[in-house]
């Protein structure tokens, strides 16, 4: 039995050093300056942004990661997500480069995103913009009617239960959801102008909820850049000063025990083995 331990003891004492020496890089022979690629594909919701957020973070402070591609596959989604991210690049692409990769679809509040990084890049058939708000809500009364069904609703203040599917919405509240959508409207329009360094009036031109090709987001500038993504890894290895391509490393959440034991030990190994072999040329 204390043999087991021991052994047990020294295998997690080999694992720790193995995960340290990855992870802050200290001697010459392990250390491999890389780009950080984080994918962000889906609807954005507030679990988006608790998922893409810390890995963020990460990618901010490791100084092996010299700059991130933020690979984007999503329609969009929430307000408040998109906007949360949309600040939180914007900050950090004053102390790392961050680049943008719109795959299929980088529309709405995807493309709010995006825009806040220091360059955007998209395929000539990448689905881009749809700088636009929506809300909808379907009004069920006479199904419910149909069936025997009556609500009854009890509210403390008349504009409560806006947007309730058991009547139809009043002209007052008509107004108060046309307002909202004009001042969340507004804020899109001046973000995208703000961090795209363009004219609010040149964006609000195009912010009636478009789809645009990658091609034409381009000739519109809300593209820097028709590349794949492979050519963006190169791109952004070029801005950063570098004459050969940097590795890439996929910035993602936390792994279970094992899973990071191996990713660690393969990064490990294959630095080393990188460096062996640069020796040997």
């Amino acid at each position: 039995m204390k043999r087991f331990l021991r052994a047990f003891v020294v295998f997690i004492l080999l694992i720790v050093a193995i995960s340290l020496l990855n992870r802050i890089r200290i001697s010459k022979v392990v250390f491999k300056n890389r780009i950080g690629l984080i994918y962000l594909k889906g609807t954005i919701t507030s679990k988006t942004l608790d998922g893409i957020l810390p890995l963020l973070k990460e990618a901010e402070r490791r100084p092996d990661i010299r700059g991130v591609i933020l690979r984007i596959d999503s329609p969009g989604g929430a307000v408040a997500p998109s906007q949360e991210l949309y600040h939180y690049i914007l900050k950090m692409r004053d102390s790392k480069k961050i680049y943008a990769s719109i795959g299929t679809v980088g529309a709405s509040g995807a493309y709010y995103v995006s825009s806040a990084c220091n360059k955007v890049f998209a395929d000539p058939g990448s689905l881009v913009g749809s700088i636009g708000v929506i809300f909808s809500f379907a009004e069920i009364k006479d199904l419910l009617s149909k069936i025997g069904v009556k609500p009854f609703v009890f509210k403390s203040g008349k504009f409560k239960d806006v947007g309730s599917p058991f009547r139809e919405p009043t002209e007052e509240e008509k107004k108060l959801i046309e307002a909202l959508l004009k001042d969340i409207h507004t804020q899109f329009v001046e973000d995208v102008a703000k961090a795209r360094n363009l004219k609010v009036e040149d964006v609000s031109k195009i912010a009636d909820g478009r789809i645009f090709t990658g091609r034409e987001a381009l000739s519109l500038k809300l593209v820097d850049g028709l590349l794949t993504l492979d050519d963006v890894i190169d791109r952004l290895s070029k801005d950063l000063g570098y004459k050969k391509r940097l590795e890439v490393t996929v910035i993602e959440k936390r792994k279970g025990f094992i899973e990071r034991l191996k990713t660690e030990t393969i990064d490990f190994i294959r630095d080393i083995k990188a460096e062996l072999i640069g020796g040997l040329r």
